[in-house]
């Protein structure tokens, strides 16, 4: 395979390029460690020089570029590259094998793919409308390459590549972006900055640096044991990460794979230009905004409408039309739950297929699609409903035309259509299910979830679904161990149909059991573990020492929290505050500062808190005590932390130029005060503040009046589901009236076999008769009184079998008699000899639960045994030859 190549000569003083083909099979067959995709359109080619002369060439990286070329002129980006660059630049022909250390470029009126290393080439189609490459290669890249992809956004018109970054990063590739305001056109940029996605943002000459230090950190380049390979013995660090990552997010993401978690850690330690997880998990204490970024990377929340055409081809032809059917007498409508729904994307994309096939069948039914996610962000951004132009290019202009309303720079989702779709934050991994489901979609979830806790999730989506349910998974996941209870109507969509009502438990074993060990266990608590990452304490002077070195050294000063409110007082300032008085007091300082040095303490403030510096004003005249003062007055903002969530201060400083007022201090001469001209300062600088706050005011206004709109929505959403309940509630009314009923007819059977049943214990026991119930297996079901005379019965004996019941008779064949009755419903009738020397008559009778002879063919189910003391029935008879 043979490519156009334009290489620099690096030389100076020569002006020439050379253009040559190589054969590549004769050339080095290693593969670049990251592919790289650069974007670039309008105003490209002066970024990609900066971006490549600060790039060296040895980084071991595959550079593909791709950009909107001119079909009507021959390109010369080869040769304007060659000179910024000590890398081969090479014109792609299909088929080629991207190299390290190589600079590829895509030819005009070209679309490229990537696909095992390869670049391939397609005609860009003149009818398909805009043409997107940059997003067409972005995705394939993150296809091919997953988490060693890199994407570079450059200077450029519209919105291209901005959906292509999405599909990198979700890969766990790294996206960066030009600075919108270093790009000479910021189309482009803006967009891709726009999708949240951008790990940096920076000047194009910046970029080559950031990349180099990200691809050369130890545990991206694989030079550094992987994070994966020791998440064993870093179980409580991870265990701590978790329990930050979950406080912060809510979100638990031990159920989350090791090696996902793993991945995505290792991630941003390259980003932050950490070796160390100690050093990482440190930041992650200190800085809240790199936990929440952790924790959105964990979710990898990134979608789009129509996303997989072929799957959403099939529901549109052949799965919604069947549901919409099998619903054709089904009052409740059809339900359907999105789960992971991200940003709404598949949500409106499933409400638009079935609105449209409804219009097309003309049968409408009552829709209500339950779309869910754990991330609650993406939950309100999906309720909003707005999406910014891009959509156009996965939409087509008839559904955006139907659906959606055109709001400024982007498209917003019409009442009708947001109307049938209910958002909502939901766990499915702890929180219950939905029910009477007839379409669960839930895609590129599972994938990053632990096995045992794909079979809980799986089992509550069947639990959820109606049966002949449709579940729609993405393309990497299965059923695993629920196969049997679906039907797969598609296995290359993952289209699988509910053919089973067994019920399934929901609830999974204790986690991670496997080598990876569950992380909250055992795990030592923060403040012992940050302890060993600091380094040792540091001997501070005790504190009436500090206190006394301040009272001596220290000028007159007023410390001051963030809000301007007094905390602290060093020295004498009686003489430049407000005396206070009975009531309720403020420690505000433009309440505690007289008069006189009102505008001076206001405008020092405000300019030290704007430039960050020491401001300081010298001569200022005040009157003490019908008395003329001169002092100077000095302000400090301090910050304890840059980029911490620490408080800031202010410090205000007076120092009189008497220097019997307060102790001996070095006078540092500051700006003569002009009482005149910092007044006029500071109703300028009032009047700005005033702007910025009006400008606040009509953004706090449009967002309440959107707030209101959606609560409206809202509103209405309720008003529909009280009408719901209060039918159902009639309904639930009737109901409650018939087991009214009901329950009173069963109370009456009741009062009645109580009766009937103290009935049959009276006669028992006024006649002196014994009798043992046995069911079917010889078990003791129930005794009387009289029974325990002849058998050695106690209460505890109820449910045991009778033949380990001990007796005096002498009656060898009971037993076998027993069982005869049973297998053959016959009575059985013996007289034998007590423990007395008595004569007892013995029945065995089988027993029925209705009423039924013994001649009955209806199977028995017991026996009734009952004693009868002959001494006492028939005391005439005689006995006397007993032995």
């Amino acid at each position: 395979m043979e490519v156009d190549k334009t290489a620099s000569l690096n030389d100076n003083n020569s002006n020439h390029a050379q253009t040559s083909h190589l054969n590549w099979e004769s050339t080095d067959i290693s593969q670049p460690s990251h592919y790289v995709g650069i974007g670039a359109s309008a105003g490209g080619l002066e970024a990609l020089q900066q971006l490549f002369k600060n790039i060296p060439g040895d980084t071991n990286l595959g550079f593909i570029v791709v950009q909107h070329l001119s079909p009507d002129f021959k390109s010369v980006m080869a040769e304007l590259l060659s000179k910024h660059t000590s890398m081969p630049v090479y014109t792609v022909q299909d088929g080629v094998e991207v190299k390290p250390n190589t600079i590829y470029l895509i030819p005009p009126r070209k679309n490229m793919l990537i696909a095992e290393g390869r670049l391939l080439l397609s005609d860009q189609m003149p009818d398909q409308g805009v043409s997107l490459p940059i997003d067409i290669f972005l995705r394939a890249l993150a296809e091919d390459q997953q988490h060693k992809s890199i994407a570079i956004i450059l200077s450029g018109t519209g919105s291209d590549g901005s959906r292509g970054i999405k599909s990198i990063k979700e890969a766990g590739g790294l996206v960066l972006v030009q600075d919108p305001s270093d790009a000479k056109f910021d189309g482009m940029p803006y967009c891709a900055v726009n999708t949240g996605t951008a790990d940096f943002v920076l000047a194009a000459e910046k970029i080559g640096e950031q990349l180099v230090k990200y691809i050369r950190h130890p545990m991206i380049n694989g030079t550094s044991p992987s994070l994966r390979n020791h998440i064993v013995s870093n179980e409580d660090i991870m265990a701590e990460m978790f329990s930050l990552l979950k406080r912060k997010s809510g979100i638990d993401f031990t159920h989350y794979k090791p090696s996902t978690v793993a991945r995505r850690i290792e991630r941003r330690m390259g980003i932050n230009q950490f070796a160390d997880i100690r050093d990482y998990l440190s930041l992650l204490f200190n800085s809240s905004k790199e936990t929440l970024t952790l924790s959105k990377e964990l979710l990898i929340g990134v979608t789009r409408f129509f996303r997989d055409e072929e799957v959403f081809d099939q529901l549109e032809k052949d799965i919604i039309p069947k549901i919409i059917s099998r619903n054709n007498n089904d009052d409740e409508g059809i339900r359907i739950w999105i789960s992971g729904c991200s940003t709404g994307e598949e949500a409106y994309s499933i409400a638009i297929l079935f609105d449209e096939a409804m219009s097309l069948l003309s049968n409408r039914r009552k829709l209500k699609i339950f779309a869910t996610d754990v991330d609650a962000d993406a939950i309100v951004e999906a309720s909003a409903g707005r999406y910014t132009e891009e959509i156009s290019q996965d939409i087509t202009p008839e559904r955006l035309f139907r659906y959606f309303n055109k709001v400024g720079q982007s498209y917003e989702v019409k009442p009708e259509l947001r109307q049938s779709v209910i958002f909502a934050t939901h766990n499915m991994i702890s929180d219950p299910p939905f029910s009477n489901i007839d379409l669960v979609s839930c895609r590129n979830v599972l994938i990053y979830f632990q096995q045992i806790i794909q079979k809980k999730v799986l089992a509550a989506f069947h639990f959820a679904l109606k049966k002949t349910g449709i579940l729609l998974l993405g393309p990497s996941e299965s059923l695993g161990d629920l196969k049997n209870n679906f039907d797969t109507i598609t296995e290359r969509t993952k289209v699988f149909e509910k053919i089973s009502n067994t019920r399934i438990p929901l609830d999974a074993p204790p986690l991670m059991k496997d080598s990876s060990k569950n992380f909250i266990h055992n795990m030592p608590h923060v403040g012992s573990l940050m302890r060993n990452y600091r380094d040792s304490p540091k001997t501070t002077p005790p504190d009436f020492v500090k206190e006394k070195l301040l009272k001596l050294y220290l000028p007159n000063c007023i410390v001051l929290n963030e809000e301007q409110e007094a905390v602290h007082i060093y020295g004498e300032v009686a003489k430049f505050i407000k005396p206070a008085y009975a009531g309720k007091v403020s420690t505000h300082i433009k309440d505690i500062i007289i008069p006189e040095l009102a505008t001076a303490v206001n405008t020092a403030l405000s300019r030290a808190e704007k430039s960050g510096e020491m401001v300081r004003y010298s001569d200022i005249v005040i009157k003490n005590s019908d008395q003329e003062m001169t002092l100077d007055l000095t302000a400090f903002f301090l910050r304890e932390k840059e980029n911490s969530n620490t408080k800031n201060y202010y410090v205000l400083l007076f120092q009189a130029i008497n220097p019997n007022i307060g102790p001996d201090i070095p006078q540092l001469k500051g700006e003569s005060f002009d009482v005149h001209e910092q007044s006029l300062q500071r109703i300028l600088d009032l009047e700005q503040e005033l702007l910025k706050k009006q400008e606040h005011l009509q953004i706090t206004i449009e967002e309440l009046e959107t707030t209101n709109e959606e609560l409206q929505s809202a509103n209405e959403e309720l008003m529909s589901a009280n009408e719901e309940l209060q039918s159902t509630n009639e309904e639930l009314q009737s109901v409650n009236e018939e087991l009214y009923t009901v329950n009173s007819e069963y109370q009456d059977k009741i009062d009645e076999l109580i009766l009937v049943n103290t009935d049959v214990d009276n006669i028992l026991s006024s006649n002196k008769i014994g009798s043992i119930f046995l069911d079917e297996k010889h078990l003791i079901r129930k005794y009387t009184q009289v029974a325990t005379q002849f058998v050695n019965l106690v209460p505890s004996d109820i449910g045991r079998p009778f033949h380990h019941i001990s007796h005096e008779l002498i009656y060898p064949e009971f037993f076998q008699d027993i069982t005869n009755v049973i297998n053959n419903q016959v009575e059985v009738r013996k007289e034998v000899l007590g423990h007395q020397k008595n004569w007892v008559l013995i029945k065995l009778a089988p027993y029925y639960k209705s009423n039924h002879s013994i001649h009955s063919n209806k199977k028995n189910e017991g026996v009734i045994i009952t004693f009868i003391d002959l001494i006492e029935e028939n005391s005439l008879k005689d006995r006397s030859n007993i032995q």
